[in-house]
């Protein structure tokens, strides 16, 4: 789905039932007024004053909101808001499930957020995994290649067998002229010391649109980066975009681990202030781009073109720290 823009008097009760939900347990702490604060000048572009939003109930923000699609997105919007904390109180979860419940919508996140309170993690593990950004590269694979395929990559990724063919095509982009985008992920594999797709240690290059991501948004690739340009493939991602968000919160705020890809963090957001504002300006900034790189997106044809141009012809707006 396109991120839906709700109207002015939907945006003010959409923001009321956020506050309701994240000071069920207690009065609005500053991490939360920060998310809140974030939401209203990168997504829904308002000004309202956050203390003098009154609660809302389920049934007057059904009221408020007919569209299902909307529906659906802030519900799994008041999910991403919850886990941005150090920890979600039960109040907080019995709240979200019962404007699910009055909006009528039950998105993948509601179940996601239950199964992490009741400490599910296997069943959450396979979940979030699959409905995120590896799970559809995984499958991709599968489609192009069988399971023959599926079992060379995850050998190469181990370090037990090398595509020679594959790794010498992606050696060969050195020969690209600068500014490419094909001589940037040269330069970007190199720069940083990773494998390419085909090397022994190499990811699959159906995960390769990540690392494109990061040259394209121009996040660097430590934690920090590693959450930006998550949560900016999340924004210009069509498809359940918050299952995205939900991983990366799990994974880097709360711990949990999800694949042998990241290790996973406790706390990385906490205590950090402009930490939060800059995840949602990174998923506004996805959100505003004019195509899904995670669809069909050829970017082999797209390694003889400048950057710059395919920022401007992709939407991708300036980033300054």
């Amino acid at each position: 789905m396109t991120f839906l823009i709700p109207t002015h008097d939907q945006a003010r009760a959409g923001l009321r039932a956020m506050k309701t939900i994240l000071t069920a347990a207690g009065p609005l702490a500053p991490e939360r007024r920060e998310a809140l604060t974030a939401v209203q000048r990168h997504l829904l572009r308002t000004d309202h004053d956050l203390d003098a939003l009154a609660p809302i109930t389920p049934e007057e923000l059904a009221a408020a909101l007919g569209e299902p699609a909307l529906r659906n997105q802030i519900v799994s919007g008041f999910v991403t808001l919850a886990l941005a904390g150090d920890h979600v109180e039960p109040s907080e979860l019995a709240a979200i499930e019962a404007f699910a419940a009055a909006l009528d919508v039950r998105p993948a996140q509601v179940e996601q957020l239950r199964k992490f309170h009741e400490e599910r993690l296997v069943t959450l593990r396979f979940d979030v995994v699959r409905r995120s950004l590896a799970g559809p590269a995984l499958r991709q694979l599968y489609e192009e290649q069988g399971l023959g395929g599926v079992v060379k990559n995850i050998a190469s990724f181990a370090g037990l067998w090398e595509n020679g063919a594959l790794a010498d095509r992606y050696r060969a982009l050195a020969d690209r002229p600068d500014g490419t985008l094909g001589k940037e992920l040269w330069r970007f594999y190199t720069t940083n010391g990773f494998a390419f797709p085909g090397e022994k240690h190499g990811a699959p290059e159906t995960l390769l649109v990540h690392d494109l991501s990061h040259i394209l948004a121009g996040y660097d690739t430590d934690n920090r980066g590693e959450g930006l340009v998550l949560a900016f493939q999340a924004g210009y991602r069509r498809q359940d975009p918050f299952s995205v968000l939900v991983f990366l919160l799990l994974l880097a705020q709360h711990g949990v681990r999800l694949t042998a890809f990241a290790d996973p963090i406790k706390g990385f957001y906490s205590g950090k202030p402009g930490a939060i504002d800059e995840l949602v300006r990174a998923f506004a900034r996805g959100a505003r781009m004019t195509i899904d790189l995670t669809e069909g997106w050829d970017f082999w044809a797209a390694f003889d073109r400048p950057v710059e141009e395919l920022r401007r012809d992709y939407g991708i707006e300036p980033w300054q720290d």
